[in-house]
Parts: structure tokens; C-alpha cells; sequence
């Protein structure tokens, strides 16, 4: 692939529209009488009150940097900081109840039956693909023994829970980045980055600046982590469809909401790619990101290198990394 690099200037060169975005949420929350509590606090409310308790005493300037909680069977619990992984025992602001804490199968479950609002059966769907989805689009990832019944896997035994903390962080977009979303026809636009590096945040925030800018854009949340209810209001001219699997999100999107603009979070396998084909010779142009280390290693990706070979991506932009949700590191024309 030859690839030009476009150089990015320094993020201080904030969009006009951002800050009238910023200042249109702000004002929403404040006309309902929102606090600006991060969101740590707002998501441990979704885990066992014997639990959520003590993690709610942990200092805002702590809790603002935690991306991820860790529980598993027999071990005393973790986190992320920073992209730093750590126990949670060691910080000497760890309350008294969970500093040596070994958490059992039983309760392990019970933080399952509280993730999953007291009915797991209702998320089948999304535990036999390893996650379920809690308030406000935080996603807990899933590990323990999963069985086969009926052609389906069902979850026998929880061991292990990544709860990732979602937030709405605002972030800035470079001018070049901003030009090519308001001028469209940029055909498709790959997202790529490494695990917790801000994809989802970077594509929530585009979806606005392409809302903003006029562009109907349609997004595909399966996972109701883009934009769930506790973020507020959807942005203008954006329409989205929340817990349908993407291949048939988007076929529903093209025959019934006339989008500009299809913007998917995670582009999955072959199936996927093939609907994103279809709906770009319809005229749409897509969004979509991608676990990836670079772009080197997106182009080696099946899925990737199907959308390469029909012309069909047209800019990749790579995020820096845990350490800076959301921030650019470089953008490429194909």
C-alpha cells in the first residue's frame, strides 16, 4: 500500500464546532440538573452493593484515572491506571474491606447477576460472546467455562470480569481531520488502535462533528457503548441503532434511514466487511474501527485487506496509545 503521510498539527488547534458542542451538552445537564460526576462513580452503582460501597470511597483524583476493574475467582482485585496495571490493595487509599479481599465463585456471581440488572437470562446474546453491557455503555468482559446447548454457548461458570469504565471524554479534533469529515465523499475511514486506546471515544466524537456539521450519519452500536442514555442526548442528524448485530444494522440502515454516513465501532469479520461493500457502492460513505498496533499490522487483517483490495478505505488514523484516550497520532491516505 502506498500511503502519504498527512502531517497533524498540535491538538490546541480545536475545532470551532467542538466548543459549541461542548458548551450544547453542558448546558443540557445543567438544565437537568446533572452533576458533573465522572463516571467511575455513576457505573459501580451496577455491581453488588457490598461492593459498590467501598469503591465508592475511593478519592475523585483516583477514581478519574481508573479504566478498568478486574475481578476473578480466588484473586484479590485489580485495575488499570493510566494504562498501568496494579492490585487495588496496594493504593493506600484502598478501603479496609477490600485490601485483602479474595473474592469466592459466589460472589463472583453475584456481581454477574447484578452486571446483568438481576436477569442474566435476558443477556445470553451477549455472554455467549463474551461481554454484557452494563449502565451507561460500560462493558464487562466475560471469562469462565461456556458449554454448547442447542447450537448455543451458554455460560456455566464465571471466573474472571473486565469492567472497563466508559467515558464521554472530550477530546479534539485536528483541522485536517475536521475538513475531510465536513467536505464527505471520503469514501471509508479506518480507526485504528490498541486496546483502551480511545477508539470508541475518538468515534462517538466524530459522529458529533459529523452531526453538527449536517451529515446524517447512522451509527451502529451493538454493544450500547457509543452512545448510551447516560450520556445525554444523541447529536443532531444522528440516528442510532443500538444491540443489532452490525451486518444486519447495516443493511437496515440503508434501506430505511437514507444515511450519508455509516459509522460502526469494531469492524468484525468477513460478513461485515461485505454489508460495509455493499453500502458503499450504495453511495455511504463508513466509519469503522479496529484493534490494531498500526497500520501494518490493520493491513494484515482479513477484513482490512478486503476493503483495501475494492478501494473502499481510503484513511487510516492511528491513536497514540492507553496512556492518551483518543489522541491522534497519525493519519494516512491510502
Amino acid at each position: 500500500m502506498n500511503s502519504t503521510a498527512v502531517t497533524l498539527r498540535s491538538q490546541q488547534c480545536c475545532c470551532s464546532i467542538w466548543r459549541k458542542a461542548a458548551i450544547y451538552w453542558e448546558q443540557n445537564l445543567q438544565q437537568k440538573g446533572l452533576e458533573l460526576v465522572d463516571e467511575y462513580y455513576r457505573v459501580i452503582r451496577s455491581l453488588p452493593a457490598w461492593l459498590a460501597h467501598p469503591l465508592e470511597q475511593l478519592p475523585s483524583e483516583l477514581a478519574c484515572s481508573i479504566h478498568e476493574l478486574r475481578f476473578r475467582t480466588d484473586q484479590r482485585i485489580s485495575l488499570t491506571m493510566s494504562g498501568m496495571p496494579l492490585l487495588l490493595g496496594e493504593l493506600p487509599e484502598c478501603p479496609a474491606s477490600l485490601r485483602a479481599l479474595r473474592l469466592t465463585a459466589l460472589q463472583m456471581e453475584e456481581i454477574l447477576y447484578a452486571l446483568c440488572g438481576g436477569s442474566v437470562h435476558t443477556h445470553q446474546t451477549e455472554l455467549a460472546q463474551g461481554y454484557v453491557t452494563a449502565v451507561g455503555g460500560c462493558r464487562a468482559g466475560i471469562a469462565g467455562r461456556f458449554v454448547v446447548r442447542n447450537g448455543q454457548l451458554v455460560l456455566q461458570k464465571i471466573t474472571s470480569v473486565n469492567f472497563r469504565i466508559a467515558r464521554n471524554i472530550p477530546i479534539f479534533l485536528p483541522p485536517e481531520l475536521c475538513n475531510v469529515l465536513r467536505t464527505g465523499n471520503f469514501a471509508g475511514l479506518l480507526i485504528a488502535g490498541e486496546p483502551g486506546s480511545g477508539k470508541t471515544t475518538l468515534l462517538r466524537r466524530v459522529a458529533e462533528e459529523l452531526g453538527i456539521a449536517g451529515r446524517t450519519t447512522a451509527v451502529i452500536d451493538e454493544r450500547g457503548e457509543l452512545f448510551p442514555e447516560i450520556f445525554g442526548p444523541v447529536p443532531p442528524n444522528v440516528d442510532v441503532l443500538a444491540g443489532v448485530p452490525k451486518e444486519a444494522a447495516i443493511q437496515m440502515a440503508l434501506r430505511t434511514l437514507s444515511p450519508q454516513v455509516i459509522l460502526l465501532d469494531e469492524l468484525g469479520g468477513t460478513g461485515e466487511s461485505a454489508a460495509v461493500e455493499r453500502g458503499f457502492f450504495s453511495g455511504v460513505d463508513f466509519i469503522a474501527s479496529i484493534h490494531a498496533s498500526g497500520f501494518e499490522d490493520a493491513r494484515r487483517r482479513p477484513q482490512v485487506s478486503y476493503l483495501l483490495q475494492r478501494g473502499i478505505i481510503k484513511y487510516f488514523v492511528l491513536l497514540r496509545g492507553k496512556r492518551t484516550p483518543g489522541e491522534i497520532q497519525e493519519m494516512m491516505v491510502t
